[in-house]
């Protein structure tokens, strides 16, 4: 009776700890986001994006475009209709583009660092005075908070219940 307790408890918690193990061994996979070229403008305009994440561009327009770094960061050189270009943005920054033979077609990606993992800490002073800017205009930029739970951790403790509620059952039935 006992050993069959203990069996079924050490089961549960294995299947408990498993898909928490399993969360925390497979990695954040980087995001796609596209940026379509029509009508001699890149659209969007403005991307926002986290690092390690890949922007593609790609060319609906009849004539070729460029997706060109103003500070020589990338250049996807002559994109003709249909064709497409990659970069992986490794480095938080602003990233202003334009398109070679079309000057006035501009573009920016604003990357931002990826969301540490919040810790507890004592809130910091802070002052009423904002930092001095360098005039130009904040991107707007909205930054999700991942949940504190996830799915892996509630299926682990489900089957950590689970299982105590089936050795409690199997006890009961063998007085």
């Amino acid at each position: 009776m006992i050993v069959s307790v203990v069996r079924i408890t050490l089961v549960a918690l294995v299947a408990a700890v498993l898909p928490m193990t399993l969360a925390a061994a497979t990695p954040a996979r980087a995001a796609t986001h596209a940026v379509e070229i029509a009508d001699f403008a890149f659209a969007p305009a403005t991307l926002t994006i986290t690092v390690g994440h890949t922007v593609t561009w790609t060319n609906q327009d009849a004539v070729a475009h460029t997706a060109t770094s103003t500070t020589g960061v990338f250049d996807s050189g002559d994109l003709e209709q249909g064709a497409s270009y990659s970069v992986t943005f490794t480095a938080p920054g602003t990233y202003d583009y334009l398109c070679t033979p079309h000057p006035s077609m501009t573009g920016r990606v604003v990357v931002i660092a990826a969301a540490a993992t919040p810790v507890p800490a004592t809130p910091a002073a802070t002052s009423a005075t904002p930092a001095p800017t360098s005039g130009a205009p904040l991107p707007d930029v909205a930054i999700e908070r991942e949940a504190d739970i996830n799915l892996a951790q509630i299926l682990g403790v489900a089957f950590l219940v689970l299982g105590a509620g089936i050795a409690a059952v199997r006890v009961r039935q063998q007085r």
